[in-house]
């Protein structure tokens, strides 16, 4: 069992409420635990400039391998975009990219990473400058691997970037339970959208879950699953509000994980958001949703 994961993941961003040390230290809490050993980890290659560009604009793809950012930018991303922010943007896009590669290969990728679902194709939006999500996904349809692919996408806030990125396109079938009312003020279309009321709590959202996700995996057929894991559905978390425990989000873990092996889909998983007011938990969590994925694929 491989775990995709590159130290440039954690860039340099103090003070910030996203912290993106959480996926190393998700890291190191799942080697302490013998979960993985260093020789099951992968390290990606950054995206080519052909990659990045089936799923975003010229001018932005040229910005980001370049570096060269403007204050706007960084507004509109709602964080000062360093060199090193870029470069951790681009290694996660090369992380996701690496993690479907590795699901169609043995059935599960696991990016200890990724997630980045508010990025739009020519901008940056909500902590996000690159959509892994798209990039990979993108990649895989264009070299003719898969013709169908679903984003299951569990993050607390809506996928919008990746809602827009895919909209018109019957290949990919982009799901989204969230929080109704937290960011994106504006939201986009997904292919089927389940938004929430804040509070929802875990009875809730597993029984909206475990309705809506089989069917769609019956009738879209999906030839790779991209799972979006956030673990900022938690009750804890300063900015999802839907309060899910702990055990709750096990639970969703190992539903979307069953569903997938049930129909033989192969799963690439990205971590997401996760913004628990006690940092500790949300390692915990990321930590536990790439366990659950391992323990089953084993």
């Amino acid at each position: 069992m491989k775990i995709v994961f590159s130290p440039k993941y954690t860039a340099k961003l103090r003070g910030h409420v996203f912290r993106p040390d959480k996926f190393a230290a998700a890291l190191d809490l799942l080697l302490a635990e013998k979960v993985f050993s260093r020789e099951d980890i992968v390290r990606p290659a950054p995206p080519s400039r052909a990659d990045l560009e089936l799923a975003h604009t010229r001018g932005w793809v040229r910005r980001n391998l370049a570096f060269k950012f403007t204050p706007a930018d960084s507004a509109r991303a709602e964080m000062k975009i360093s060199r090193s922010v870029a470069l951790a943007h681009l290694m996660n896009a090369g992380g996701t990219i690496k993690a479907a590669e590795l699901a169609l290969e043995t059935g599960l990728g696991l990016n200890c990473g990724g997630g980045s679902h508010h990025a739009f194709a020519g901008h940056g939006e909500g902590f996000c400058l690159l959509n892994d999500i798209a990039v990979a996904v993108k990649k895989l349809l264009k070299a003719g691997r898969i013709c169908r692919a679903l984003i299951i996408d569990l993050d607390a806030h809506q996928g919008n970037g990746t809602a827009a990125i895919f909209r018109g396109d019957r290949r990919v079938f982009t799901f989204s339970m969230h929080n109704a009312e937290i960011y994106p003020e504006k939201k986009e279309k997904s292919s089927l959208d389940i938004p929430l009321r804040p509070g929802c709590g875990d009875t809730v959202y597993l029984a909206l879950l475990k309705k809506a996700l089989p069917r769609i995996m019956d009738r879209f057929r999906p030839e790779l699953a991209v799972y979006a894991a956030g673990a900022d559905v938690y009750r804890g978390d300063a900015l999802g509000g839907l309060k899910l425990s702990i055990g709750g989000i096990k639970k969703r873990d190992s539903f979307v994980f069953s569903e997938c092996r049930r129909r033989a889909v192969p799963a690439a998983v990205v971590l997401g958001g996760g913004y628990a007011k006690k940092f500790p938990d949300t390692v915990r969590i990321h930590a536990n949703t790439l366990r659950a994925a391992a323990a089953g694929a084993r």
